[in-house]
């Protein structure tokens, strides 16, 4: 008995650098589940680049929560890492977004979710929320100072462009191995709002930041004259005293 393809909603938190995506995942009725079932789904999320991950914020979230296990791959350092909490991911958090990225530098989440229950006094899987915490890079600037990506906005063979969403339902008594790659998910694109600077600015940016720049080594030079002039000064003091 095969199971209905896996429905869910996505939702966004307020605009920030760090928005939060919810993962509202819509069980199946447990009359249209074979008899036993442990429910269980997988979901492999594939990010723009604009976008990245916390290794350490992500186990935070992902502890008590429906989240069984985790495995979070970057294709550009060839690393990754599982579990809750597991290991280390080197994150580059300093670079900025890159726009002619090859679908091998993406990052790439796959989450298994088993702790599914039911609804007291009834037999019906209960709703699953999953938060994911995401981070923004550096974009260059805009117009109106803002950049929007849709999410998931998969091109037309399945690859990222502005980010891919699977998954399915499974039975964990299943003999049948889970599909590589699972199916791509449609549902509702969510709208990520960042803020970017502005293309204005950059006139005023160009001027304020090598003269900021050098007043700071200015200070730093002052203060070291400065010490040494106060240093000088003390030791010509106590040979005055003896």
């Amino acid at each position: 008995m095969s199971l209905q393809p896996l429905r869910l909603d996505l939702s966004l938190s307020s605009p920030s650098l760090h928005p939060t995506i919810t993962v509202h995942l819509h069980p199946p009725s447990t009359s249209q589940l074979p008899t036993p079932c442990d429910l269980q789904a997988r979901l492999s999320l594939i990010l723009p680049d604009e976008l990245f991950l916390d290794p350490d914020e992500l186990s935070d979230k992902s502890a008590g929560s429906a989240v069984s296990s985790y495995h979070l791959s970057s294709g550009l350092s060839r690393a990754d890492i599982e579990g809750k909490g597991k290991g280390k991911i080197k994150v580059d958090i300093e670079r900025p977004a890159r726009y002619d990225i090859d679908i091998l530098d993406q990052t790439i989440l796959d989450l298994d979710i088993a702790n599914i229950s039911t609804s007291a006094g009834s037999s019906e899987v209960d709703s699953l929320f999953v938060d994911i915490p995401l981070h923004a890079r550096y974009l260059y600037p805009t117009e109106d100072g803002r950049r929007i990506i849709r999410f998931p906005d998969p091109k037309e063979d399945g690859r990222g462009g502005g980010g891919v969403l699977r998954g399915e339902w499974y039975c964990d008594e299943e003999a049948s191995p889970i599909p590589i790659p699972l199916p791509i998910l449609h549902p509702t694109p969510v709208e990520i709002i960042i803020p970017t600077g502005k293309h204005s600015h950059q006139p005023l940016v160009e001027l304020v930041t090598p003269l900021v720049i050098w007043c700071g080594w200015a200070w730093l030079v002052y203060k070291i004259f400065k010490l040494r002039s106060r240093i000088k000064n003390s030791g010509m003091d106590d040979k005055k005293r003896i």
